[in-house]
């Protein structure tokens, strides 16, 4: 049994655990709790991580790295993510030689491997890839018993979720494919929100809830030790609609997979009706909404991850459109592009000219007196299809369906006879 045995949990706490499961806003409270922590900002990152750890009691497991520069606050998002998990379900590793892994026998067994700045200082990178690839470690040694050497085979055993952070953008190619890449927000608007919540007086979150969320994951643990998450028959319909054009997607296509399979894991509390009892044996099928809060949360994510690549005409397009974001959205110069890459005018006019014939950004405005060129980033491709797509071309979903947005907390509806969505769309502009 892996989940982790609590006999001093009170019985209120386990109430309050299962009515946690059980809502609706499950998310929503999520973030709350959060904020409440002192998480300000990254509402979807930190939901992202959470979908994340849960992973780690499946079989394939996702993994993430959390990229950005010094003092970003990528750890802090970790660290307080990780703190709603209880102890024994994550290994922090600060530092390690490479064979200390070949040790842990099932200590590493679905559980979360949690690497802060992954660097030389941190020790050795490589059985982390091994694990996640292979699911074990497996080392021969020689040792001495009764007095003969003798060669044995020490194993440890996965499969992990490996959560870590970086200050570099690209890391290592064999493990940059292994893993998502969650960029930290380091706009300027993000700089002032952190500002102003220094100086808010905020309620500090109770022990108590903590509490609740820990004994939470300990039920989510129980019932996947004990039941199979399965696709439904049209989720094959969605394989046809995925973006095809890296050979990455062979990686992470995968890993959206998985991230609706925990999801169906962690919503299964609100489609199964046990009372208390948290085991499930039966199967659990991923259903719709499974899809659409995947699709909510993960789509950008797998787009940057995707398309936001070491070329200068990524980078390029990348330094546009945070221009833009900064103006409002209007169209960018290349003397302002100079400016926020430090390069000269003619460098950045060079650049816009290279990364419009590689289709990555465009003009903005018609050719006008003064010659004044603005730009502006082409949309990236979608990685999966839009729910509101999936739900109008396959019958075998039933209707009407509702759910809370994971990120806004509003109510969603799909219907067929109205064929759009009650009050906000789960694109609502933040997929």
């Amino acid at each position: 049994m892996r989940a982790e045995k609590n006999s001093t949990t009170d019985t209120s706490t386990n109430a309050r655990a299962i009515e946690l499961l059980k809502a609706p806003d499950f998310f929503p409270r999520l973030l709350q709790t959060l904020q409440r922590e002192g998480l300000v900002g990254e509402e979807r990152n930190a939901q992202v991580l959470y979908i994340v750890a849960a992973s780690s009691l499946l079989k394939r497991p996702i993994n993430a790295i959390l990229k950005g520069r010094s003092s970003s606050g990528k750890n802090f998002v970790g660290n307080h993510v990780l703190r709603l998990l209880p102890k024994n379900a994550v290994r922090e590793i600060t530092s390690s030689s490479k064979t200390a892994w070949n040790y842990g026998e099932d200590d590493f067994c679905h559980k979360v491997v949690y690497l802060q700045e992954r660097n030389d200082a941190a020790g050795a990178i490589h059985p982390v890839r091994l694990l996640i690839s292979e699911g074990q470690l497996r080392r021969i040694v020689t040792v001495r018993e009764k007095g003969v050497w003798v060669q044995k085979t020490v194993v440890a055993r996965g499969p992990i979720s490996s959560i870590s952070t970086t200050t570099r953008d690209r890391i290592e190619i064999d493990d940059e494919t292994r893993h998502i890449s969650l960029w930290v927000d380091e706009s300027c608007e993000q700089n002032r929100r952190i500002i102003m919540n220094c100086l808010s007086d905020r309620p500090e979150e109770r022990a108590g809830q903590l509490r609740v969320w820990k004994q939470a994951y300990r039920f989510i643990e129980e019932r996947a030790a004990t039941a199979r998450v399965v696709l439904p028959s049209w989720f094959g319909q969605i394989g046809d609609n995925v973006y095809a054009g890296s050979v990455t997607v062979r990686r992470y296509f995968p890993a959206f997979v998985e991230a609706c399979r925990t999801l169906a894991l962690l919503r299964s509390f609100q489609k199964h009706s046990e009372g208390n009892d948290v085991t499930l044996r039966d199967l659990i099928e991923v259903d719709f909404v499974d899809y659409s809060v995947a699709a909510i949360l993960f789509e950008s994510v797998f787009v940057e991850s995707l398309h936001r690549t070491a070329d200068k005409n990524s980078a390029t397009r990348l330094a546009v459109e945070k221009i833009s974001k900064e103006k409002n959205g209007t169209g960018v110069t290349a003397k302002e592009l100079a400016l926020h890459l430090s390069i000269s005018e003619d460098r950045a006019y060079a650049r816009l000219r290279s990364a419009t014939q590689a289709g990555v950004v465009e003009r903005a405005n018609e050719p006008q007196r003064g010659n004044l060129k603005l730009y502006r980033p082409v949309d990236l491709p979608r990685f999966v299809p839009e729910p509101q797509s999936v739900f109008s071309k396959i019958n075998g979903i039933p209707s009407p369906v509702e759910f809370i947005h994971p990120l806004t907390g509003d109510p969603v509806r799909f219907s067929r006879r109205a064929s759009q969505t009650k009050k906000s769309s789960t694109q609502g502009g933040k997929s």
